[in-house]
């Protein structure tokens, strides 16, 4: 494996473009209570961070979406690897000096976990794929809310999938 054309070619701008946006936002409403230049500072350290992970996590992403067995391939985009993301967020807002940052780590460790679930489920589906497979990022984005609203119904579905099994395990204990 060429790691230059596999990894550092085929980073995800699009997946990067989006993180920045929304970490950022993210961090500047949580750190509201900082004084401008923190709340600012931690911002901008968070899109930037956020962009060069979610980046390289959709460089991954897109490389794994159809691996097997699909659990361990998600269990790294899915939960691993925004483990590690979140660690390198704390220490850098942590070197930094970020003062009022837990509501804004929160936030992110939600986000990162949603959007990493998410990021696979959509690149599962040709959205947000760079390189030879992708299409346009206009393209992309106006695919987005359709694909959220088909996200969010299949979490659903899952979960009442699960909460079936568990009723039907339950009555036949009993």
């Amino acid at each position: 494996m060429d790691p230059w054309n596999r990894i550092i070619l085929r980073w995800n701008a699009k997946s990067a473009a989006l993180s920045a946006l929304f970490r950022g936002v993210i961090f500047l409403v949580a750190s509201l209570k900082s004084h401008a230049a923190g709340r600012h500072s931690a911002a901008l350290a968070e899109a930037i961070l956020g962009a060069l992970n979610a980046g390289l996590a959709g460089t991954f992403a897109q490389a794994l979406r159809f691996a097997t067995p699909t659990w361990l391939a998600e269990l790294l985009l899915a939960g691993i690897f925004p483990v590690i993301f979140q660690l390198t967020d704390f220490g850098m807002h942590r070197a930094l000096g970020h003062q009022q940052f837990q509501a804004g780590m929160i936030s992110s460790a939600v986000f990162t976990a949603l959007s990493a679930a998410f990021n696979l489920y959509i690149m599962r589906r040709g959205t947000m794929l760079v390189g030879g497979e992708g299409q346009s990022f206009l393209k992309d984005l106006r695919r987005l809310p359709v694909l959220a609203l088909r996200f969010v119904a299949s979490g659903i579905m899952r979960i009442l999938r699960v909460l079936r099994l568990t009723q039907r395990a339950n009555l036949s204990e009993s």
